[in-house]
């Protein structure tokens, strides 16, 4: 290390003094080799819900001890000192990991943590000796957080690509979504490549720093040259004679282009189509009336207005207590009520030493998110499974999921204070996850205040200064923040996508009944492959980013054996797809987003669950680790694949 850097560590004791201590463990364990520091007395508390547990709930002189050790350990790795243990077994870091926790984690998962440790943070992986034959390209279609993942893996392996996004801006979602509030419920350091980490500022990052970050990740690595803005793709078709996918594009002033590449990534994501519901007047209301999708730049001015908020989601329960002190009053319009899951840090900043050790200390930082992603992990999939012998009568389906109803109702009734009255409308009656599982930044203290109406109904109507709930009252408004949600069923809509003999996508899906093997490829679609497809988002946590990051995995395995092979195109055999999906549906029978009484976003017209996936991210790890050729027809000629369309 540099004489500059060995100087540069008198920040590093207040870094420790703010440093979570089961992290601080683990790192001593590979700087020093001694087993000491995850035995005995220094054995932490076991982690509860999404707390850091960051004093291990062990006494102040052995968290003194621990940190003096590092302090000691660390500075001797600045110095130039290499760690005692630099690759433990996996054995071991399944006991550091369980030991961090305070709780066992199964053997099973010892590849994955080995993976998250020491192979994730680079992309050296990815690239491949075996370079892609001459003309190979890629068209993607979006520039969100999906986009940049392929294009940067893609571009690993030597495969140039294209990006056609339809806005002006790069980053989907978080490009999108700027109502007061909003910020992201998976911790930034989870919410980030594994090949990307960033300097975040806060625990849970605001929208604004996401969307800063994915622009940062685009520019560092040279992406934004690859991206055509202001072009929606209307129509995909794959072309038999030539084998190339063709995307027939509409600019923003309508001009119309053709793009072409031999195979095609759709990366539009699910939840970028707002959902407002058909209700009559809402044309002739005279006050602002916003989706929260579509926040003004400039942001409304709520000053002592009087706000209806529809809506009790993920992003109403950010919005509510962004604005609760600035409107005159606020009437919040329920359907039903959501569980929700208190998060000590949500809007936390991260203090500045803490930034540097996490910046400057890989192995520490590496440790925080692996701890991190337990808690977000299958820790909670106990609790997602049907007991069949549990009768609790619909409020929760084992004894693990009474225990979280238990626990969750009594964080509740402690955040309401004076205002029990309440509580009748803000417990659910159906289990614990049924729906996606909110954390709490001050809903339930938003709820009491004076000034904050809680109604359990639908919008009806639409008066001119005013909104009717389905009960018929009437309830002022001079502002209409619409919190609805999306249409995530209907993927890849309105955008048409055609295949071998000119199969039609959504067709074959009968509209909202999507389906993919792996929630990636489809048969009859050669080279066509799809991120944050169907059946790809975790019920039980987890990160977005880190499924992307899975299927991409999977993709680039593929075509470095297709590469190997002389091999051009790829189509996921019928039977193969028709097996995981069924293996997909009897598996979500089990689970509780199927239990009787549970309807949510997640499940589409038939009833079908669409959107999560049922197995553990264990599971899915596995499964996307390599691609295995013999579940595809491969060709490197596509009239062989053509040819065989009619079987």
């Amino acid at each position: 290390m540099s004489e500059n850097k060995l100087a540069d560590v008198d920040w590093l004791t207040a870094a420790l003094a703010a440093a979570n201590v089961p992290t601080l463990a683990c790192v001593l364990v590979h700087l020093t080799g001694d087993r000491l520091w995850i035995e005995g007395r220094f054995v932490p508390t076991r982690l509860r819900g999404m707390d850091d547990n960051d004093s291990g709930g062990l006494p102040d002189e052995v968290q003194d001890e621990i940190r003096s050790a590092a302090e000691v350990a660390l500075r001797a790795w600045f110095a130039g000192q290499p760690p005692a243990l630099p690759d433990p077994a996996g054995d071991l870091l399944v006991e550091m990991m369980s030991v961090s926790l305070g709780e066992q984690v199964p053997v099973d998962y010892a590849p994955m943590i080995w993976n998250d440790l020491f192979v994730s943070p680079t992309l050296d992986e990815l690239r491949s000796d075996v370079p892609p034959p001459e003309g190979f390209s890629a068209l993607i279609i979006g520039a969100g957080i999906s986009g940049l993942c392929a294009a940067i893996e893609l571009a690993e392996a030597g495969i140039p690509s294209i990006i056609l996004e339809r806005r002006h801006e790069l980053g989907g979602v978080w490009f999108d979504n700027r109502y007061p509030g909003a910020a992201c419920d998976v911790p930034s350091h989870l919410y980030s490549f594994s090949f990307a980490p960033n300097d975040w500022s806060r625990f849970f990052a605001g929208s604004r720093e996401i969307h800063d970050y994915l622009n940062k990740v685009a520019d560092d690595h040279d992406v934004r040259q690859h991206i055509r803005f202001g072009c929606e793709v209307t129509e995909a078709r794959f072309n038999e004679a030539n084998g190339e996918w063709e995307a027939e594009v509409v600019s923003a002033a309508g001009a119309r282009e053709t793009y072409r590449a031999t195979m095609l990534i759709s990366c539009v994501g699910a939840f970028n189509k707002p959902r407002i519901p058909n209700i009559a007047g809402l044309d002739g209301f005279k006050g602002p009336s916003v989706h929260t999708a579509q926040y003004p730049d400039a942001g409304l001015d709520l000053a002592g207005r009087k706000v209806v908020l529809v809506g009790n989601g993920a992003s109403a329960m950010q919005v509510a207590p962004a604005i609760v002190d600035e409107v005159a009053s606020l009437v919040i319009v329920q359907r039903t009520p959501q569980w929700a899951s208190p998060f000590p840090k949500f809007g936390r900043d991260i203090p500045e030493p803490l930034r540097r050790l996490l910046h400057k200390v890989p192995l520490y930082r590496l440790w925080y998110r692996l701890r991190l992603s337990w808690a977000f992990n299958d820790k909670l999939y106990e609790a997602l499974t049907q007991d069949p012998d549990w009768d609790d009568q619909g409020r929760s389906i084992n004894a693990i999921n009474d225990l979280h109803r238990k626990g969750l109702t009594a964080y509740a009734k402690t955040e309401l204070g004076d205002a029990q009255h309440l509580l009748p409308e803000v417990i659910p009656d159906y289990p614990p996850f049924g729906k996606r599982m909110l954390l709490d930044n001050g809903w339930f203290r938003t709820l009491a205040r004076e000034k904050v109406t809680l109604v359990t109904g639908g919008v009806t109507e639409v008066k001119p200064d005013a909104v009717v709930i389905s009960d018929g009252a009437v309830h002022k408004a001079d502002v209409i923040i619409w919190a609805t949600g999306f249409d995530v069923v209907n993927l890849l809509a309105p955008m048409k996508v055609v295949g071998l003999g000119g199969r039609e996508l959504h067709k074959d899906w009968g509209g909202d009944d999507a389906r993919a093997y792996l929630g990636t490829v489809m048969p009859g679609y050669p080279n066509f492959f799809c991120l944050y497809g169907p059946n790809t988002q975790f019920g039980h946590g987890g990160s977005l980013i880190t499924v992307l990051e899975r299927q991409m995995h999977y993709i680039m395995s593929m075509l470095r054996q297709m590469f190997g092979k002389g091999f051009t195109h790829v189509e996921v055999r019928q039977d193969v797809h028709d097996a995981y999906n069924a293996k997909v549906d009897a598996t979500h029978e089990q689970m509780v987003w199927t239990y009787p009484g549970v309807e949510s976003y997640y499940k589409n017209s038939k009833g079908r669950v669409v959107i999560n996936n049922p197995f553990r991210i264990l599971d899915v790890w596995r499964m996307t680790q390599v691609s295995d050729l013999d579940d595809f027809h491969c060709s490197s000629h596509v009239e062989t694949l053509v040819k065989a369309a009619v079987r």
